[in-house]
């Protein structure tokens, strides 16, 4: 998310952007489905399930069945949205690292670092919530009481089960994000010191055993462990730094290793043990950050295919560039489309849904960029150079 780090050290990578367009879009797509997929298709639909989908269908034409049966596998792929979430993870760590080693030994203090990423993280998220006490055809999931100026503060931890789905639930990420902003000086420095290699494992390590410890020892509140409490997705957040690392010292050789085959390999097979970790054992503690990295590489792979298409290619990559503003805005409203059109065939509801998101984004575009131009002109000066 432009947010958390949408330019990287002045330089703009598309392929970045576009892998945060397609996973703002699956998110918003995913929202829009759980709305509307209450009682009308299978959840999750998986090779067991899919016969069940597709038995309405078994007396209808070949071409009807195959219809349903992409339909069917579009909404499977849309169902799994909540994955993207770690990506964004990911990549926040990517820029925020990849933009600080570009900037080398001059950078600027940490105080003004803190204010230029607060300056692009609250103002659009302060709007979002302005909007929302405003703004007809929404859902909203609760009362407006005293949790919303906590919320409008950036709370979003605190008390975890009253505070972490308020009012729109997909604003958790924001605490997430200014968890991992504290604790980033700290994470740096580790990162320089100890070396890309052991970083990462003593990250993987970390989010492993807080995740065991709060599920298994103390039985906490599942909320911490998705992301109330930062360190069970530290593993994501220190891929990201590591990649940015290896993008700003090294960049082509880390893009020809990333782009190959092998690494595509890699990422689906990640990919699927994060999945298969996916179980009541000890495996669990491991599949948030098996499955945000094998999916992370699929979709910079699949970034770099749409980017030849000029088109499509500028069009996700500018939903990438202002994700962070959709990503905030977009919950209520494609959860109400997702409501009134419940009558709707699965083929409809994706028609319906993609034309909301495409309204959503374009207006989200226009909130982020008037918001930042405001900041930048008469706030904060210093902020825009990131």
């Amino acid at each position: 998310m432009k947010g958390a780090a949408g330019k990287a050290g002045g330089v703009r990578f598309q392929w970045l952007d576009s892998v945060k367009g397609l996973a703002v879009l699956w998110i918003a797509l995913y929202h829009c489905l759980l709305a509307y997929g209450s009682g009308q298709i299978p959840w999750p639909i998986t090779i067991g399930s899919f016969g069940d989908y597709m038995r309405p269908a078994a007396k209808l034409s070949t071409l009807v069945k195959l219809g349903h049966a992409a339909a069917g596998i579009m909404a499977a792929i849309i169902q799994r949205g909540p994955q993207a979430v770690g990506v964004f993870i990911l990549f926040s760590g990517f820029g925020l690292t990849y933009a600080l080693v570009k900037r080398g030994p001059s950078r600027a203090p940490w105080t003004t670092w803190y204010r230029r990423r607060l300056t692009r993280l609250f103002p659009v998220y302060w709007v979002a919530h302005i909007i929302f006490l405003v703004s007809p055809f929404t859902v909203i999931q609760n009362h407006i009481d005293y949790r919303f100026l906590l919320s409008f503060l950036g709370d979003r931890v605190y008390p975890v089960e009253k505070m972490f789905f308020y009012l729109v639930p997909a604003w958790w990420f924001m605490g997430l994000l200014i968890e991992l902003y504290i604790f980033y000086p700290l994470l740096y420095k580790l990162l320089e010191r100890m070396g890309w290699t052991k970083y990462l494992v003593l990250c993987m390590v970390l989010s492993a055993a807080s995740r065991y410890i709060l599920n298994d020892v103390l039985q906490a509140n599942g909320y911490y462990e998705m992301g109330g409490f930062f360190v069970c997705r530290l593993w994501e957040f220190a891929a990201g730094m590591v990649l940015g690392k290896l993008m700003a010292e090294r960049a082509d050789w880390t893009l020809q290793r990333l782009l190959s085959w092998k690494a595509l390999l890699a990422g689906i097979f990640i990919y699927w043990l994060g999945l298969f970790f996916y179980q009541p054992n000890f495996l669990y503690f491991f599949s948030y950050g098996l499955t945000s990295l094998g999916l992370s590489v699929v979709m910079i792979h699949l970034a770099y295919l749409l980017d030849r298409l000029p088109g499509p290619g500028k069009a996700l990559a500018k939903t990438g560039v202002y994700s962070y503003s959709i990503y905030l805005l977009h919950q209520p409203y494609v959860m109400y489309a997702g409501r009134i059109i419940r009558s709707a065939g699965m083929g409809a509801f994706l028609a319906i849904a993609c034309s909301v998101t495409v309204l959503i984004v374009l207006g989200s575009i226009s909130i982020e960029y008037t918001v930042n131009r405001a900041v930048d002109r008469f706030s904060f000066p210093a902020a825009g150079k990131a």
